[in-house]
Protein backbone atom coordinates (compact mmCIF):
# COMPACT_ATOMS: atom_id res chain seq x y z
CA UNK A 1 0.00 0.00 0.00
CA UNK A 2 1.37 3.21 -0.97
CA UNK A 3 2.38 5.70 2.33
CA UNK A 4 0.39 9.12 1.89
CA UNK A 5 1.57 12.39 1.28
CA UNK A 6 2.71 14.44 4.24
CA UNK A 7 1.84 17.65 2.61
CA UNK A 8 -2.18 17.50 2.95
CA UNK A 9 -1.31 17.06 6.70
CA UNK A 10 0.71 19.83 6.77
CA UNK A 11 -1.94 22.32 5.00
CA UNK A 12 -4.56 21.16 7.36
CA UNK A 13 -1.89 22.57 10.12
CA UNK A 14 -1.52 25.66 8.56
CA UNK A 15 -5.09 26.30 7.84
CA UNK A 16 -5.88 25.66 11.70
CA UNK A 17 -3.38 28.37 12.66
CA UNK A 18 -4.45 30.61 10.29
CA UNK A 19 -7.90 30.42 11.56
CA UNK A 20 -6.46 30.93 14.95
CA UNK A 21 -4.63 33.74 14.33
CA UNK A 22 -7.66 35.48 12.82
CA UNK A 23 -9.72 34.78 15.76
CA UNK A 24 -7.49 36.38 18.51
CA UNK A 25 -7.56 39.09 15.76
CA UNK A 26 -11.16 40.04 15.83
CA UNK A 27 -11.50 39.81 20.01
CA UNK A 28 -9.13 42.44 20.20
CA UNK A 29 -12.29 44.48 21.29
CA UNK A 30 -12.27 45.52 25.13
CA UNK A 31 -15.31 43.64 26.49
CA UNK A 32 -18.67 45.58 28.12
CA UNK A 33 -17.42 43.91 31.94
CA UNK A 34 -18.68 44.71 34.89
CA UNK A 35 -16.20 46.92 36.25
CA UNK A 36 -15.55 48.25 32.57
CA UNK A 37 -15.68 52.47 32.32
CA UNK A 38 -18.98 53.32 31.22
CA UNK A 39 -19.40 54.72 27.03
CA UNK A 40 -18.65 58.38 26.56
CA UNK A 41 -22.10 58.85 25.02
CA UNK A 42 -23.65 58.34 28.57
CA UNK A 43 -23.56 62.61 29.73
CA UNK A 44 -23.19 63.29 32.87
CA UNK A 45 -27.09 64.10 35.19
CA UNK A 46 -27.48 68.08 34.98
CA UNK A 47 -28.32 70.18 38.38
CA UNK A 48 -31.65 70.10 36.94
CA UNK A 49 -32.15 66.89 36.64
CA UNK A 50 -30.35 65.94 40.05
CA UNK A 51 -31.70 63.01 42.13
CA UNK A 52 -34.53 63.70 45.27
CA UNK A 53 -33.48 63.79 48.57
CA UNK A 54 -34.45 60.37 50.26
CA UNK A 55 -37.86 60.21 51.72
CA UNK A 56 -38.86 63.40 49.14
CA UNK A 57 -41.07 62.85 46.63
CA UNK A 58 -39.98 64.12 43.00
CA UNK A 59 -43.20 65.38 42.58
CA UNK A 60 -46.42 66.52 44.61
CA UNK A 61 -49.48 63.64 44.04
CA UNK A 62 -52.68 63.75 45.77
CA UNK A 63 -51.20 62.78 48.94
CA UNK A 64 -49.03 65.24 49.54
CA UNK A 65 -49.26 67.54 52.29
CA UNK A 66 -51.31 71.31 51.93
CA UNK A 67 -49.61 74.38 50.75
CA UNK A 68 -49.03 77.04 53.10
CA UNK A 69 -52.19 79.03 52.12
CA UNK A 70 -54.20 75.87 52.45
CA UNK A 71 -53.65 75.08 56.10
CA UNK A 72 -53.61 78.95 56.74
CA UNK A 73 -57.37 79.18 55.38
CA UNK A 74 -58.37 76.00 57.21
CA UNK A 75 -57.41 77.12 60.19
CA UNK A 76 -59.04 80.25 59.84
CA UNK A 77 -62.44 78.35 59.37
CA UNK A 78 -61.48 76.35 62.09
CA UNK A 79 -61.98 78.62 65.30
CA UNK A 80 -60.72 77.73 68.59
CA UNK A 81 -62.70 75.98 71.48
CA UNK A 82 -65.12 78.28 72.63
CA UNK A 83 -64.13 80.57 70.32
CA UNK A 84 -67.31 83.37 69.12
CA UNK A 85 -67.31 83.65 65.06
CA UNK A 86 -68.64 87.05 65.77
CA UNK A 87 -67.01 89.15 68.74
CA UNK A 88 -69.42 91.17 71.29
CA UNK A 89 -70.28 94.28 71.64
CA UNK A 90 -68.17 96.08 73.75
CA UNK A 91 -68.68 95.63 77.34
CA UNK A 92 -71.64 93.11 76.40
CA UNK A 93 -73.53 96.08 77.07
CA UNK A 94 -77.02 97.16 74.91
CA UNK A 95 -76.69 100.92 73.49
CA UNK A 96 -79.95 102.88 74.76
CA UNK A 97 -82.95 103.64 72.84
CA UNK A 98 -82.76 106.13 70.49
CA UNK A 99 -86.18 108.19 69.67
CA UNK A 100 -86.14 106.72 66.10
CA UNK A 101 -86.33 103.13 67.42
CA UNK A 102 -89.35 104.00 69.43
CA UNK A 103 -93.38 104.83 68.95
CA UNK A 104 -95.65 106.02 72.15
CA UNK A 105 -99.42 105.41 72.73
CA UNK A 106 -101.29 105.90 75.45
CA UNK A 107 -102.61 102.85 77.60
CA UNK A 108 -105.25 101.69 80.26
CA UNK A 109 -106.68 105.50 80.70
CA UNK A 110 -109.16 105.84 84.03
CA UNK A 111 -110.35 108.85 85.39
CA UNK A 112 -111.76 109.19 88.86
CA UNK A 113 -112.54 111.65 92.10
CA UNK A 114 -111.16 115.21 89.32
CA UNK A 115 -107.98 112.88 88.35
CA UNK A 116 -106.60 111.31 85.19
CA UNK A 117 -104.39 108.16 84.65
CA UNK A 118 -102.50 106.16 81.95
CA UNK A 119 -99.81 104.76 81.12
CA UNK A 120 -97.08 106.00 78.07
CA UNK A 121 -96.34 102.98 76.47
CA UNK A 122 -92.99 102.64 74.31
CA UNK A 123 -92.31 100.28 71.41
CA UNK A 124 -89.37 99.45 69.50
CA UNK A 125 -89.96 99.13 66.33
CA UNK A 126 -86.70 98.57 65.67
CA UNK A 127 -84.57 95.20 64.54
CA UNK A 128 -81.83 95.56 67.30
CA UNK A 129 -82.76 95.68 71.33
CA UNK A 130 -82.18 98.82 73.08
CA UNK A 131 -82.57 99.74 76.89
CA UNK A 132 -84.49 102.49 78.75
CA UNK A 133 -83.22 103.75 82.01
CA UNK A 134 -84.84 106.72 83.76
CA UNK A 135 -87.77 108.98 83.31
CA UNK A 136 -89.17 110.77 80.20
CA UNK A 137 -90.23 113.94 79.17
CA UNK A 138 -93.49 114.99 78.89
CA UNK A 139 -95.39 118.17 78.12
CA UNK A 140 -98.88 119.30 76.28
CA UNK A 141 -98.51 121.33 73.33
CA UNK A 142 -101.14 123.25 71.21
CA UNK A 143 -102.40 122.90 67.63
CA UNK A 144 -98.97 124.75 65.89
CA UNK A 145 -96.63 122.40 68.26
CA UNK A 146 -95.96 125.02 71.33
CA UNK A 147 -95.71 124.08 74.79
CA UNK A 148 -98.51 124.37 76.63
CA UNK A 149 -98.20 124.92 80.60
CA UNK A 150 -95.51 123.30 82.87
CA UNK A 151 -94.11 119.86 81.53
CA UNK A 152 -94.66 116.94 83.85
CA UNK A 153 -93.48 116.64 87.39
CA UNK A 154 -91.08 113.04 87.88
CA UNK A 155 -92.60 111.20 90.59
CA UNK A 156 -90.76 109.98 93.68
CA UNK A 157 -90.66 106.57 95.57
CA UNK A 158 -90.43 104.11 92.40
CA UNK A 159 -87.19 102.44 91.41
CA UNK A 160 -85.69 103.75 88.32
CA UNK A 161 -84.17 100.23 86.36
CA UNK A 162 -82.85 99.35 83.61
CA UNK A 163 -85.23 97.66 81.06
CA UNK A 164 -84.45 96.19 77.92
CA UNK A 165 -86.51 96.28 74.62
CA UNK A 166 -86.15 93.79 72.06
CA UNK A 167 -87.37 94.26 68.57
CA UNK A 168 -91.53 94.66 69.28
CA UNK A 169 -90.81 95.13 73.20
CA UNK A 170 -92.35 97.76 74.97
CA UNK A 171 -91.76 99.57 78.31
CA UNK A 172 -94.29 101.82 80.12
CA UNK A 173 -94.14 104.71 82.37
CA UNK A 174 -96.97 106.18 84.56
CA UNK A 175 -98.25 108.99 83.65
CA UNK A 176 -101.65 110.90 85.49
CA UNK A 177 -103.00 114.86 85.68
CA UNK A 178 -106.29 116.30 86.76
CA UNK A 179 -109.20 116.07 84.65
CA UNK A 180 -110.38 119.15 84.00
CA UNK A 181 -109.76 121.73 86.38
CA UNK A 182 -109.22 118.96 88.98
CA UNK A 183 -110.41 121.07 92.14
CA UNK A 184 -108.32 123.98 90.86
CA UNK A 185 -109.97 127.33 90.98
CA UNK A 186 -110.96 128.04 87.35
CA UNK A 187 -108.37 131.13 87.07
CA UNK A 188 -105.29 129.42 88.31
CA UNK A 189 -106.06 126.29 86.39
CA UNK A 190 -106.51 128.17 82.91
CA UNK A 191 -107.99 125.21 81.16
CA UNK A 192 -106.55 125.18 77.53
CA UNK A 193 -107.52 122.67 74.50
CA UNK A 194 -104.44 120.36 73.94
CA UNK A 195 -103.54 118.39 70.53
CA UNK A 196 -101.39 116.20 72.23
CA UNK A 197 -97.91 115.22 74.07
CA UNK A 198 -94.76 115.79 73.59
CA UNK A 199 -92.39 113.04 75.03
CA UNK A 200 -89.00 112.83 75.47
CA UNK A 201 -87.78 109.05 75.00
CA UNK A 202 -85.05 108.73 78.42
CA UNK A 203 -81.59 110.52 77.64
CA UNK A 204 -83.08 111.67 74.16
CA UNK A 205 -83.29 115.18 72.74
CA UNK A 206 -85.28 114.45 69.89
CA UNK A 207 -89.10 114.17 70.92
CA UNK A 208 -92.27 111.83 69.80
CA UNK A 209 -95.52 113.18 69.26
CA UNK A 210 -98.30 111.63 71.07
CA UNK A 211 -102.10 112.62 69.51
CA UNK A 212 -104.68 113.47 72.12
CA UNK A 213 -107.10 116.24 71.88
CA UNK A 214 -108.05 117.20 75.20
CA UNK A 215 -108.03 119.93 78.10
CA UNK A 216 -105.69 120.53 80.65
CA UNK A 217 -104.62 123.05 83.02
CA UNK A 218 -102.34 125.13 81.37
CA UNK A 219 -101.67 128.15 84.50
CA UNK A 220 -98.23 128.54 85.39
CA UNK A 221 -98.50 127.68 89.10
CA UNK A 222 -99.93 124.74 88.36
CA UNK A 223 -97.99 121.24 88.56
CA UNK A 224 -100.87 118.58 87.65
CA UNK A 225 -99.25 116.87 84.87
CA UNK A 226 -96.72 114.05 86.35
CA UNK A 227 -94.92 110.43 85.18
CA UNK A 228 -93.03 108.18 86.49
CA UNK A 229 -89.80 106.04 85.55
CA UNK A 230 -89.63 103.30 83.05
CA UNK A 231 -90.68 100.12 84.03
CA UNK A 232 -90.38 96.43 82.31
Amino acid sequence: MPVPSARPAASVALLALALLAAGCSSGSGSPAGAGGAPSASVAAPSAASSPPSPGQPSSPGPSSAPTASGSASESARTPAPGASSRPPAAGGAVASCRSDQLTVAQADPGVGAGQYYAELVFTNVSAAACTLTGYPGVSYVVADGVQSGNAAVRTTGTPAPTVTLGPRGTAKAALHDSNGVGGYPPEECMLTPAKGLRVYPPGEKAALFLPWDTEHCAGPTVHALTVGPVQG
